[in-house]
């Protein structure tokens, strides 16, 4: 998880965390680290605790090269108000980015148009977590002057708890849809948690909404309660910010689902009155996470469309539209998508369903969640052995699944 420079002393610590003790040589530390392996002499360690690691048995290894460590129960705890302490630091822009499809994308796409003007701290990877936001925030420095924080979660109460850290003046929720059905069992229960990211605007604020998403009027409800001001997005309904700001630009990754994330991107950067000409430069030069809609030209006109990052029924639904509207034969090589709870068999047939729909010549699926058919596999190589053996120059071949289906695997044999 690495380590970050900035400045505290022992005082301030014991001062915000009364149960904490220090152990070590330093007085005032030049960085806080969560990684035993890379913590050098002048930082302070935190140790943190998961199901399968427990990072105080790294404390006297970390002491004896000179570093200091934090003894304390829950270390996450503290890493989280020191985060907090942190950022009160600093008077500059706080914009929160979350949503169930493209929060990583909208977060990339606004932090590429705000860096035109200002410089950005944004999450690296997806760092978005109840670790990666604090760890994120403790980068910040005197040299930041806006900072773009997503925010990820699994259920209800993990966004107020982001908030309550990051305390953003802009707040972006690029959707609704049916991820972490597993944990929230509704999608209503999904725009609950989701709306969470409101929780510390005022009168001051903003709430950027997707006018089109099905949950707009329940997150206008939850925004017009905190009196913050709402700004809206969308290609459907007549939003704030709409297809007409995309003129004079070319998003470096196809789909429907872009455009809506590139207005999100858009409707922040207007409220903070960015440039137009740093809009356009921004989203043309955007350096998108791997594995999002990653396209692969080859040289026999075969496009491989790398989307193995994750899945779930909306991304899945709007980067298989992606592909069903170019030229070419089309094939589809999907992963299970998990985290659906109770919705896991309907949303794996109606996916094979729009597939059809969409008359994708060829659906290849992976994992046991799949209907069992003749082009269901268990067995990646087969996949990949049956796939390499159908593929022809000029294909169209969309990759995608959950994480944990490792779908990237077949991208690096037929690539």
């Amino acid at each position: 998880m690495g380590y970050y420079s900035f400045m505290f002393t022992v005082e301030e610590i014991i001062r915000l965390i009364p149960d904490a003790r220090i152990e070590g040589p330093g007085l005032r530390f030049s960085a806080i680290s969560t990684d035993s392996r890379k913590t050098a002499p002048g930082e302070l360690f935190i140790p943190l605790k998961g199901d399968k690691f427990d990072g105080a048995k790294f404390i006297p290894e970390v002491i004896k090269r000179g570093a200091s460590a934090l003894f304390i129960k829950d270390g996450l705890k503290a890493l989280q108000i020191l985060a907090a302490y942190h950022r009160n630091k600093f008077k500059i822009t706080f914009i929160g980015v979350t949503g169930s499809c493209g929060k990583t994308t909208t977060k990339e796409m606004l932090a590429s148009i705000l860096g035109q003007e200002k410089r950005v701290l944004k999450n690296e990877g997806n760092l978005n977590n109840e670790i990666g936001v604090p760890l994120t925030l403790l980068k910040l420095t005197k040299q930041h002057q806006v900072a773009v924080i997503e925010m990820g979660m699994q259920g209800l109460g993990e966004i107020r708890e982001l908030a309550a850290i990051v305390r953003p003046k802009i707040s972006i929720v690029t959707n609704i849809g049916e991820s972490h059905l597993e944990y929230l069992k509704t999608k209503r229960n999904v725009a609950k948690a989701k709306a969470e990211i409101f929780a510390f605007l005022g009168k001051n604020d903003y709430a950027i909404i997707n006018q089109d998403d099905e949950f707009f009027e329940h997150l206008k409800e939850k925004v017009k309660k905190q009196g913050a001001k709402v700004v809206t997005f969308g290609i459907l309904e007549k939003a704030n910010v709409g297809t007409d700001e995309l003129k004079g630009i070319e998003l470096p990754v196809p789909g429907d689902h872009n455009i809506y994330n590139a207005l999100a991107a858009i409707a922040a950067a207007k409220v903070l009155k960015v440039k137009r000409s740093s809009i356009v430069k921004g989203l043309s030069t955007v350096p998108l996470s791997s594995r999002r809609m990653h396209v692969f030209n080859l040289t026999n006109g075969t496009k491989i469309i790398d989307d193995t990052y994750n899945a779930n029924p909306q991304s899945l639904a709007a980067a298989l539209k992606t592909i069903g509207g170019m030229n070419g034969r089309k094939i589809a090589v999907l992963g299970n998508m998990l985290e659906l709870g109770k919705a896991t068999k309907s949303a794996h047939i109606q996916a094979l369903k729009l597939a059809r729909d969409l008359k994708i010549d060829f659906v290849f699926t992976f994992g046991e969640f799949w209907p069992r058919s003749g082009s269901n596999f268990r067995n990646k190589k087969l996949l990949i052995k049956k796939l390499k053996n159908l593929i022809r120059p000029r294909d169209i071949i969309l990759v995608k699944g959950s994480r944990g289906t490792r779908m990237e695997e077949v991208v690096e044999v037929i690539n």
